[in-house]
Order: C-alpha cells, then structure tokens, then sequence
C-alpha cells in the first residue's frame, strides 16, 4: 500500500485487491481525528473495502479491518521485509489487471512473517511468484540457454533467463552467479512450496547467499528498478543484529 496525500485530509492510496489487482483510490478525511477510514489506509492491512467509481480516481467509501497484522508492525525486521514484499507488489504490477493468485500469496506472505517464518524465505518466495505472475520468472527446470538438463558447474545468468549448464556457462557472459546443485534444489523448492511450509527448509547460510543473490539481480535485470526497501534490509541484516524470537538462526 502506498499512500500520498491529497487535497487537505484527503490521501490517494494504492491497494492491491483479489478482484481486480492494483487499485489507486481516493479516501477523504482519513487526516482527521477519528476517522472511520483511517485504519483502512494504515500499510500492511488486510480489509474488505467498498469503492465507488469516480470520473478519474475510484473513492474508498467504508470497509472492515480483517487482519491489521500488529505483529510486523512491533517487529523492524520482519516490518521491513514485509515492507519490501508491499513495495515489490505496487511498483511491478499494473492497475486493474486481477491477479487472484498473487493477491492469496500477498496474504500468504504477510500470514507467514507475522508467524514466525524465516523473512527472508518467505520473501524469495513470494518474489519468485511474482515473477512468475508476470512471465519474466527464472527459468529453474533446465538450461535457459540451450534447454537441455542442467549439468556440470551451474551459473545464473540474467540475460539468459535463468540456470544455465556448464556448456553453456561461457555464453551466459560476465556478472553471472556460480551456483552450487544444493542451491540449485532449494531454489526450486522455494519458488514451489507452499509459502506457509517455506519455513521448513533448512537453508545453509552459503546456498541463502547465492539465492538473495538470484532473485535480487533478477528483479533489478527484469523489473528495471531496485526497490528502495531492499537497502533498509540489508543494513539491518549486515548490521548483526540478533534474529527475532521464531527465526531460524542461519
């Protein structure tokens, strides 16, 4: 959800709905005091919202708050990558283009890091769904250059789309990731498991490393942009600070 202010008390909001995708939307007075719109328009918020069509901007008229999810928002860490997975979802998708399934594995998501799951897992997942929502996922199953089995020392290459053999390493060009087959396998299984069983991977912190690699350079190869909420994540992360209570240490 992305807010921006509008003609007083007024914010133009960006929701992202099951029934018709990315929705921009005006909500009145939500600036003033006690306001029944106010906590529909507070950021990772699961609400059921009624909307009337206006001439250029839809207008939020009432709804009901579903899950506010106050677990990320007393948690900076988990806050944060479910911050980035909300940013990643606005600024990749299109208005009023429905996307049923990316909405279950938004909810899905947000479900997961409020619970405890690994952040970052269950981000990769969700990023490698949305990827593969928009047709531009990486190719995992076999070569993207040449098709064939995936053989001999695997690299990734953004050009290319995805794995590629060893035959075909020295055409995937410079600023590839070498990967091992480990990686190779849980990387598979991130993008196919269900994102509220993603915790249950066991991931060494080496194979974690070469898939934040992956699914960074891919977004940034693919998307053209760089979420913003990615460099928040990684200082927290290089900063060592302590896992929440329910991570996995790595």
């Amino acid at each position: 959800m992305i807010v921006h202010k509008y003609r007083g008390t007024g914010r133009v909001v960006v929701f992202f709905t099951r029934e018709r995708g990315k929705v921009e939307a005006v909500a009145r007075g939500v600036g003033k005091p006690g306001s029944k719109l106010a906590s529909l328009v507070e950021p990772l918020t699961l609400s059921n919202l009624f909307l009337a069509k206006g001439r250029e901007l839809d207008h939020l008229t009432e709804g009901d708050v579903i899950n506010p999810f106050y677990g990320l928002r007393s948690n900076m860490r988990r806050f944060g990558y479910a911050s980035y997975i909300a940013e990643l979802t606005a600024r990749a998708t299109e208005p009023d283009l429905p996307m049923p399934q990316l909405f279950e594995a938004l909810r899905a998501s947000l479900e997961a890091l409020e619970g405890g799951a690994r952040p970052d897992i269950v981000t990769w997942g969700f990023a490698l769904r949305l990827l593969g929502q928009l047709g531009v996922g990486p190719v995992l199953e076999q070569c993207a250059n040449c098709g064939q089995s995936l053989t001999g020392q695997l690299r990734y290459s953004p050009s290319a789309g995805g794995l590629i053999c060893g035959d075909c390493a020295p055409a995937g060009g410079s600023g590839g990731i070498a990967l091992s087959g480990m990686t190779a396998g849980l990387l598979r299984c991130v993008a196919t498991f269900p994102i509220d069983r993603l915790s249950r991977l066991s991931c060494p912190p080496v194979n974690c490393e070469e898939i934040g690699q992956l699914v960074r350079r891919h977004i940034e190869y693919h998307l053209d942009f760089v979420p913003r909420s990615q460099r928040f994540i990684q200082e927290m992360e290089n900063s060592g600070a302590r896992p929440d209570e329910g991570d996995e240490q790595r």
